[in-house]
């Protein structure tokens, strides 16, 4: 209920504090390495079902990565890297200096992965665009990795939308 309240902007201010302030109850704060509060020190014995019922949530996108960094490093599985393909389209030399490959890649917006996206088998992911709504594959719909190939990642749904489905994704293709 205090995760909705929060979401609707429904929390009471607290005096003497900015308004943009929050009050964390205390059943909600960790105070011990956050990691292993919600999935424990024995990740790899873990199952699926009880991997996808847990969650952290990381506003700023540089500490979401740092944490998935430190939850995959725990898994026991082999990692594979998949890239991105990122270049500017312009006629203006100026704009193909100003933005180099290298700055690109350190770029992470909203809703988007990062250009070096490190898996591993047995992951949880979630899904950051609308993909197929009739098969449940939803912004925010949480995946298992169940392998990882050269030119796609098969899946199985874990969230409550057509739970145990196999997906597999490809790599897709944005353009202006």
């Amino acid at each position: 209920m205090w995760l909705l309240n929060i979401v609707s902007g429904n929390l009471p201010e607290i005096s003497g504090l900015p308004c943009d302030s929050i009050e964390i109850p205390q059943q909600m704060a960790v105070e011990e390495n956050l990691i292993e509060a919600i999935y424990s020190e024995n990740l790899n014995d873990m199952e699926v079902e009880q991997l996808a019922k847990r969650v952290i949530l990381d506003p700023p996108n540089k500490k979401t990565l740092e944490t998935n960094r430190s939850i995959i490093a725990k898994i026991q599985y082999e990692p594979h890297t998949f890239y991105s393909s990122v270049s500017i389209i312009s006629e203006d030399q100026n704009d193909l200096q100003n933005y180099p490959p290298e700055f690109l890649h350190d770029l992470t917006p909203s809703g988007m992965p990062p250009h070096a996206l490190m898996l591993k088998k047995g992951v949880i992911v979630m899904l950051l665009r609308n993909l197929n709504t009739k098969q449940g594959l939803c912004n925010g719909t949480r995946l298992s990795i169940t392998g990882l190939h050269e030119n796609f990642i098969s899946a199985k749904i874990v969230s409550e939308c057509n739970p145990g489905g196999v997906v597999f994704l490809t790599r897709i293709e944005l353009a202006q």
